[in-house]
């Protein structure tokens, strides 16, 4: 994947400046130099990226999945949330994963994105309002998140969740014909949705048997996102509007609360 993969992304304004390096004069010498500046991490690699003066640093993940999460004594984990090809790690310096870590959950390629640009401040600019633009946004799917695990059945959850990282992956330019490639096995799964291995499997078996979602060799295929969406209640991030919602009553009900308010009374 070379530089001008980013530029389907929402950050395409800041990841593709990273092609553009002081001092460099043609194509060859610029992805050189973009190469040369890659960090590589291998499959269940912790993520660090504190800079000598122990500050935390931004990076563009240039090609593979990571997560972030916490690991509880005991060894059990929770996903945070997982960040993809084109999309930033802002990373705070947290050196255990019993506060919060990152891993990479394939082999991962990142790149410092202020150290490239240190000598081109317009663009760094520019990039800090990508970044800015991007933690707007995940904060809102951390409230997705919060969401499936508070909210929606298992199946929902799953259904909610293929069709976040469809979303994202189409803004680079990886989804063809509702198909992407997903490196996370049922165990991740598992664990970012809050379900266990075996209720994953019958999730996910249910699904292919009703002909909505077809899985294979890492790939995933969703056959009918607009269904999979009115099923999950699924809303891309910036998409949701208070018309979408039910209405409410003045009480914060919403007329099929009141309905099964009145059931209730009429049995008692």
């Amino acid at each position: 994947m070379n530089v001008q993969d980013f530029s389907a992304t929402r950050l395409a304004r800041a990841a593709s400046t990273l092609s553009i390096l002081a001092g460099q004069t043609s194509e060859v010498d610029r992805l050189r130099a973009f190469w040369r500046r890659v960090e590589r991490f291998g499959p269940g690699a912790q993520v660090r990226l504190c800079s000598a003066a122990g500050n935390g640093r931004r990076v563009v993940v240039v090609s593979g999945w990571a997560c972030e999460l916490r690991i509880l004594p005991d060894g059990r984990r929770q996903i945070f949330g997982f960040m993809l090809p084109g999309e930033v790690i802002d990373e705070r310096c947290t050196t255990s994963i019993g506060s919060r870590g990152v891993i990479a959950l394939s082999r991962l390629e990142v790149i410092d994105a202020d150290a490239t640009l240190a000598g081109e401040p317009a663009l760094r600019q520019l990039f800090s309002q990508a970044v800015a633009e991007a933690a707007l946004e995940r904060e809102e799917r951390l409230y997705d998140h919060i969401l499936r695990m508070g909210r929606l059945s298992a199946r929902e959850r799953v259904v909610h969740l293929l069709l976040d990282l469809r979303e994202r992956m189409d803004r680079v330019g990886l989804v063809k014909g509702n198909s992407f490639r997903v490196p996370l096995t049922h165990e991740v799964f598992a664990d970012a949705l809050g379900l266990s291995v075996v209720h994953i499997n019958r999730t996910m078996k249910q699904l292919r048997q009703e002909g909505l979602v077809f899985f294979k060799s890492g790939s995933v295929t969703l056959l009918d996102p607009e269904r999979l969406a009115i099923m999950s209640q699924y809303y891309p991030p910036g998409t949701f509007t208070e018309e979408a919602a039910p209405k409410r009553t003045a009480v914060g009900r919403s007329p099929a609360d009141d309905a099964a308010h009145a059931g209730l009374r009429a049995m008692a």
